[in-house]
């Protein structure tokens, strides 16, 4: 095993407390969508398979069949795109579905062997969801199967990245129009619109669920969501992240004043160096981005420099200022070694992207080992 990804157990169960503490435990739903952000559908379901979860999130209805077969039986809600070609599927595995389209939810009001929907409106992402002024026709198209609408539904375009939510109000106001037409109507069935960042930081948001991604795993939407709890507390809420990645020096060997290091020739040695060839490059995950630049992995506690061109499946470290450094030594790509810590948030900043792009395009074939520390 060249390369790994651990799995703390006990951080993601500690995360969910935080959040049923936070929302209620009947509101919270926990996302395993993408792998569970990358952490392993399985691995994941497993670690929380004793917290007595009520509802489960999905992004493809092959996710939701994995958590059948796994033994799930409560409610899974897919919140992904959903083709009318796939509403059959969607009741073999007891799936509720997303309708956001005239063309499916006709297709699904023709179908006698309906799935339970949730209808998404959009308030103002512009992207799932009814337009927000299509509601009252929506409302009159849904009558015939009314009973099988189990939801009403909302996503906000812009929590994670301001201070100041003048646009999530504007959105909220838009859908308690909304939710006051479908109860005008006698509708009983749920209403949501929360993830991670307005659960955190919007109570009003709340309803009867809020969708908890990305800080199930410990990672904190963004800097700004973080900030924005703190000034609304005397506290900022606890999120241990859960995920580490670790691989094993494959050789040491010296390199000569001089020489180039990595394809293209784009990093050429200034002085003789010794360097770490590291088994993991891009396909596993790794941001080919990060090439010469200001990167580092860790290695006998210590920071090593990423050295020239990141490759399909290896990269090089600058170990020149290690005494000891071995074929077969730890290095933590992500995570803590001693006294250093690479968050996923680092790494995501070095090529200038998120730490959702980070974490969900780690490959799916590296084991998840989880551990309870």
């Amino acid at each position: 095993m060249n390369n790994w990804l651990e799995i703390n157990a006990a951080a993601i169960r500690a995360n969910l407390h935080q959040f049923q503490k936070l929302v209620g435990k009947q509101r919270t739903a926990v996302v395993l969508k993408s792998n569970a952000y990358g952490h392993g559908l399985q691995e994941v379901f497993e670690i929380l398979k004793g917290e007595n979860l009520k509802w489960i999130c999905t992004n493809y209805l092959t996710e939701a069949k994995a958590l059948r077969q796994l033994g799930f039986d409560d409610h899974i809600l897919n919140v992904g795109p959903i083709f009318a070609s796939e509403l059959n599927d969607a009741v073999s595995w007891k799936c509720e579905v997303f309708i956001s389209s005239l063309e499916v939810l006709q297709s699904w009001l023709a179908n006698s062997h309906r799935p339970k929907a949730h209808i998404k409106f959009d308030t103002g992402l512009s992207r799932q969801g009814f337009l927000h002024e299509q509601h009252h026709e929506i409302i009159q198209a849904l009558k015939p199967a009314w009973n099988d609408v189990a939801g009403v539904c909302t996503h906000f375009a812009n929590v994670e990245d301001v201070l100041e939510q003048e646009y999530a109000q504007l959105q909220l106001s838009r859908f308690a129009l909304i939710k006051q037409a479908f109860e005008r109507e006698g509708f009983k069935g749920l209403f949501h619109s929360a993830a991670s960042a307005s659960a955190l930081i919007l109570p009003e948001s709340h309803f009867d669920l809020c969708r908890i991604g990305i800080s199930l795993y410990g990672q904190w939407p963004s800097n700004a969501t973080k900030l924005s709890y703190a000034n609304g507390h005397r506290k900022v809420i606890e999120l241990e992240p859960a995920i580490s990645w670790k691989s094993k020096v494959q050789l040491v060997k010296p390199v000569k004043k001089g020489e180039f290091i990595g394809y293209g020739c784009t990093f050429r040695a200034a002085k003789d160096m010794k360097i770490a060839l590291i088994p993991v490059g891009y396909f596993e995950g790794y941001p080919r981005i990060c090439s010469n630049s200001q990167t580092y992995v860790l290695i006998g506690d210590n920071r090593c420099q990423i050295t020239g061109r990141i490759s399909m499946n290896m990269m090089v470290a600058d170990v020149s200022h290690l005494t000891q450094v071995a074929a077969n030594d730890e290095v933590v790509l992500m995570g803590r070694q001693g006294s250093e810590y690479i968050s996923a948030t680092d790494v995501a900043s070095w090529a200038q992207t998120i730490h959702y792009e980070l974490l969900t395009r780690l490959n799916a074939d590296i084991p998840r080992l989880v551990t309870n520390r």
